[in-house]
C-alpha cells in the first residue's frame, strides 16, 4: 500500500475515537464532491461543515471500496474504514451532527446495494437515527424500484422532466450536470440565457419540494457565491475547507441598501487661489479606495464625496513600520512628521513635535475637534496630545486640558470628570457661543453604530458649523469617522457601507457651508487603509454588492485624498501623509 494512503487510514483510525469534535454549518450548505481525493476523506469535510459528503464506491469481491475505478483500488480504503466507522464513533459518542453520505456507486446498482444493505445491518447506529441519511447516486435503480429499498436509502434523482412519475417520497435531493445549462466557469458573470435556464431547473426542483445540487460546476469563490444567491441547496465543492470559511462569511460580507441616501452636489463658486480663511480636515479612519466604492456603489453609484474634483493619493506608512497604526498616521496628519506606530505627537525619538492646532492658535484660530471616538482616541489626541503610547489615556487627558483645543464632541462622558475644570460640559442646544472651552458628547460610553444612532453626527457637525458661521475668528476643525475602522478590524462589509455613508452625509453638511462662505478649504482623507476590503460582485441597480478581506488588520496601501476649496489643487498627486499638515500650512501662507 502507498505510505501516502497509509496515512490517510491512520489518520482517520485515530480520529474515529475522539468523542470531543465540535463542528459547526453554516447557513449555506455544501457537498463535499470527490471527497475520497481529500488528503483525509471524511474527516476534512465534516470538519469544516459540509452538509453532505461524497464517498465513490465500487465493489468488488463482495467488498465496497473507495475508488472512482476499479483500477484505483487500494485495500484498506474501503466505504467502512474510511465513513462508516468514523460516522458510527461520532454518532454513539452522541456528537454526529446533521450530515448526508451521498454514495455514488461506479459499479452495478443492483449487486453493490445488496452489498450495501447488509453491511448496513452492521451499524444500526447509524441507520436509526435523524441525523444521518443514505443517498444513493451515480449508478442507480430506476426510479420506480426505489420504493424496493428500506427507509434509511434515499436516492439522488438526476431527472427532472418525470418528477411527477417519481417516488417523492424516496428522493432525497435532485442533481443535474451544470454542463447542460451553462458554460460559465465562474469567474465574471454567467449571461442572462444561461442564467434562465439554470434558475428554471433550480425552480422545478424547488416546486417539487426537494433541495438541488448542480456536480460538474465551477468551483470558485464567485460560483459559491452565486449558487447561494440562486438558492442551490448543496454547492458542490472539492476544496471543503475554502468553501467553509467563505460561505460562513457570506452574509457579513454581503451588502443591500434599500434607502440610498440624497447626495449634495457642490458649487465649485470659489476662487481657487484665494487664501482660505477656515481649514476642515475629515478623517475617515480605514476609509480606503474600495470602502468609499463600496458604499457608492451601495448608493446606486454616487456620494457627495465623489462629486469632488481635486484628488490625491497618500502613503500611510509609519516611522518604524510600512504599516501604521492611528497614532502614527494621525502624527503625520498633525504635525508633518513621521513617528513609530503607538506614539501621538511625539517624534521617533520621543521628543514632543508641533502639532497644527499649536500653530493656528497663535495666529487667531479656534481649535474644534468632532469624533464618533473618544477624544481620546489615537486621531483626535494626535491633534493636541504628546505621549509615546496611545493607551495612556490618563496623560492622554492632561494634555488635553493644556492643549489649545478650544472645543470637542465626542463619544464617552463619562471621562468627562477628569477634565471638567477646563471644558464646560454642554448639551448641543446649549453650544451658541465660543467664550468658553466647550465639551459636547455624543453619548455616555462608546458610540453605537448607525442603526442606533441615526443621524445624530452629521447634525452635530451641522450645528457647531453653523456656530462657527455666526463667530468672526478663522477655524480648524477635525472631524473624524472613527467607526469605519472598527467594522474593517470586524470584517463586517454592512458596517463599512453604513459608517461610510454616516461620513458621507456630514461632508454634505460640510460642503454646504463651504459653498456658503466660499473661504473653506475641506481636505478629505484617511489615516490608513483597514481590512484589504475588495469587492468581488454586485449591482449598482439594486445596491448591492459582496466585499472581501484579505485581513482584519491595517494595511500599507495608499488612501485617496479629496479637496475642496481655495488652494484646493494643492493636494493633487501622490505623496506621504505628512505632507498633509505642510500643504495646509502652505496653503494658508504660513510656515510652521
Amino acid at each position: 500500500m502507498k505510505i501516502k494512503h497509509f496515512k490517510k487510514l491512520i489518520f482517520v483510525l485515530i480520529c474515529s475515537f475522539l468523542s470531543g469534535i465540535s463542528t459547526a454549518q453554516s447557513s449555506y450548505q455544501f457537498h463535499s464532491h470527490n471527497d475520497y481525493a481529500q488528503e483525509f476523506p471524511f474527516w476534512k469535510a465534516y470538519i469544516h461543515g459540509a452538509s453532505s459528503i461524497e464517498a465513490d464506491v465500487f465493489l468488488k469481491d463482495e467488498e465496497l471500496f473507495v475508488t472512482h475505478t476499479e483500477e484505483e483500488i487500494e485495500p484498506n480504503l474501503t466505504l467502512e474504514n474510511l465513513y462508516l466507522k468514523p460516522l458510527s464513533e461520532l454518532a454513539k459518542s452522541g456528537k454526529l451532527r446533521k450530515t448526508q453520505l451521498l454514495i455514488d456507486l461506479k459499479s452495478s446498482a443492483q449487486p453493490t446495494l445488496k452489498v450495501l444493505m447488509k453491511l448496513l445491518k452492521n451499524y444500526p447506529e447509524l441507520t436509526k437515527i435523524d441525523n444521518l441519511s443514505f443517498v444513493i447516486s451515480g449508478n442507480r435503480p430506476g426510479n420506480s424500484e426505489y420504493k424496493n429499498y428500506p427507509d434509511f436509502i434515499q436516492f439522488d434523482h438526476q431527472d427532472v422532466s418525470n418528477l411527477d412519475e417519481a417516488d417523492l417520497s424516496k428522493i432525497a435531493l435532485i442533481s443535474k450536470s451544470f454542463k447542460e445549462y451553462s458554460v460559465w466557469n465562474g469567474l465574471g458573470r454567467i449571461t442572462a440565457p444561461e442564467l434562465q435556464k439554470v434558475e428554471e431547473v433550480i425552480k422545478k426542483a424547488h416546486d417539487a419540494g426537494k433541495p438541488f445540487r448542480f456536480w460538474g460546476a465551477p468551483d470558485t469563490k464567485t460560483a459559491w457565491s452565486r449558487f447561494a444567491a440562486m438558492g442551490v441547496d448543496f454547492i458542490n465543492t472539492d476544496k471543503p475547507a475554502e468553501a467553509s470559511a467563505y460561505l460562513e462569511s457570506l452574509d457579513n460580507r454581503n451588502v443591500e441598501l434599500k434607502d440610498p441616501i440624497s447626495v449634495y452636489h457642490p458649487k465649485f463658486n470659489f476662487d481657487k487661489n484665494s487664501t482660505p480663511k477656515n481649514i476642515i480636515l475629515m478623517i475617515g479612519d480605514g476609509n480606503g479606495l474600495s470602502q468609499i466604492s463600496s458604499a457608492m456603489i451601495a448608493n446606486r453609484g454616487e456620494l457627495t464625496l465623489t462629486q469632488l474634483q481635486n484628488l490625491g493619493f497618500v502613503k500611510t506608512s509609519s516611522f518604524d513600520d510600512l504599516v501604521t497604526d492611528s497614532a502614527a498616521g494621525g502624527t503625520a496628519m498633525a504635525t508633518g512628521e513621521k513617528t513609530n506606530n503607538r506614539a501621538i505627537g511625539t517624534d521617533a525619538e520621543g521628543k514632543d513635535l508641533v502639532a497644527i492646532t499649536e500653530i493656528l492658535n497663535e495666529k487667531g484660530y479656534l481649535n474644534g475637534i468632532l469624533t464618533t471616538d473618544y477624544i481620546t482616541g489615537a486621531t483626535p489626541s494626535s491633534f493636541y496630545a504628546h505621549v509615546v503610547e496611545r493607551d495612556d489615556s490618563n496623560a492622554i487627558l492632561e494634555d488635553l486640558k493644556t492643549s489649545n483645543i478650544d472645543f470637542f464632541v465626542a463619544a464617552g462622558s463619562s471621562d468627562f470628570n477628569k477634565i471638567q475644570d477646563e471644558f464646560v460640559q454642554k448639551e448641543l442646544s446649549e453650544f451658541n457661543d465660543f467664550e468658553d472651552r466647550t465639551s459636547v458628547f455624543l453619548s455616555e460610553e462608546s458610540l453605537g453604530g448607525v442603526e442606533d444612532r441615526g443621524n445624530q453626527f452629521p447634525t452635530y457637525v451641522q450645528k457647531v458649523l453653523q456656530n462657527l458661521e455666526n463667530q468672526e475668528k478663522p477655524y480648524f476643525l477635525m472631524i473624524e469617522g472613527a467607526k469605519i475602522d472598527k467594522n474593517g478590524h470586524t470584517n463586517n462589509a454592512s458596517g463599512i457601507v453604513q459608517e461610510i455613508l454616516d461620513f458621507d452625509k456630514t461632508i454634505a453638511e460640510v460642503l454646504k457651508v463651504a459653498d456658503k462662505n466660499e473661504n473653506t478649504l475641506v481636505v478629505i482623507t484617511a489615516d490608513h487603509e483597514t481590512s484589504g476590503f475588495g469587492i468581488m460582485q454586485g449591482n449598482l441597480e439594486d445596491g448591492k454588492l459582496e466585499g472581501g478581506f484579505l485581513t482584519n488588520d491595517h494595511t500599507a496601501v495608499m488612501v485617496p485624498l479629496f479637496s475642496y476649496g481655495p488652494k484646493a489643487e494643492l493636494f493633487n498627486g501622490v505623496y506621504e501623509n505628512t505632507e498633509i499638515f505642510h500643504r495646509i500650512l502652505e496653503a494658508l501662507n504660513m510656515e510652521k
